[in-house]
């Protein structure tokens, strides 16, 4: 007798763990197999849970599909612009060390360089030991984003106190006060940019992960139901069932 199951998931079938871009894109390839499976059962896959239907799973699958294409198109311009601000940002901490050397050989106030130098320590400071690197997911996007920020407002600091610095007056061109203008208005840019770019991608990332991952109704949990009830059709010794219980699907970690 065929029996259709309840729509409760069970977190015992799914592991949930970090997910890289490549697990997302298992997870739909795993749908794939997992919906010729029942495509090939023909008339012996029947559930009463409508949810289960081919049709529904194939609606699923196209949407899961599309939703991995979209993050793709749109991650392409981020990362683009984030490499950009990766190179322009690379000599922050030495141009800021030689602006700190400038005004000690000009003979500024000990109180100037005493200021200079605790500007200097949070520009190089643990935190931003390496200019951070960007990540696809949105948690690390954000710190990331957090540590350009820090990086510009530290060396926004040590402009101003040039600027301010009488005595500050290198014969040097990219020393002077408009080169470190110049330069400081380039990161402020290139971060306008990056925040520009981000938003397109931050939001296709929301909508990956509520088309895989969101609770009853997303591809994962659909498809641990789809398992469930072909192991309650066929038995769990048997070889139908045997050729979809090791899809392993996985859900990311939650905070």
């Amino acid at each position: 007798m065929k029996k259709s199951v309840k729509t409760n998931s069970s977190k015992s079938e799914t592991s949930r763990t970090s997910v890289s871009e490549t697990g997302h894109i298992k997870n739909v390839a795993l749908f794939e197999t997992l919906l010729a499976f029942c495509n090939g059962y023909g008339e012996d896959y029947n559930p009463a849970n409508s949810d289960l239907l081919i049709s529904n799973l194939q609606a699923k699958y196209d949407k899961s599909r599309q939703k991995l294409k979209v993050v793709k198109d749109t991650k392409q311009p981020y990362d683009s612009v984030v490499g950009e601000r990766q190179m322009l940002f690379k000599p922050i901490k030495p141009y800021g060390t030689r602006v700190i050397n400038a005004l000690i050989a000009q003979k500024a106030p000990a109180t100037v360089v005493k200021d200079a130098r605790t500007i200097i320590r949070k520009l190089t400071g643990k935190r931003a030991d390496n200019t951070p690197k960007d990540d696809s997911e949105q948690n690390q996007i954000s710190v990331s984003q957090q540590s350009f920020d820090r990086l510009v407002d530290n060396f926004e600091e040590l402009v101003v106190l040039a600027q301010t610095e009488g005595t500050y007056n290198p014969n040097e061109a990219d020393l002077k006060t408009t080169a470190l203008q110049s330069y400081l208005d380039s990161l402020n840019a290139i971060n306008t940019r990056v925040r520009n770019a981000l938003v397109p991608y931050s939001k296709a990332l929301i909508a990956r992960d509520k088309e895989l991952y969101d609770s009853e109704i997303g591809l994962v949990d659909l498809a641990f139901e789809v398992k469930k009830y072909i192991k309650s059709v066929f038995g769990a010794s048997s070889r139908e069932y045997r050729q979809i219980s090791g899809l392993r699907f996985t859900k990311p970690n939650k905070d």
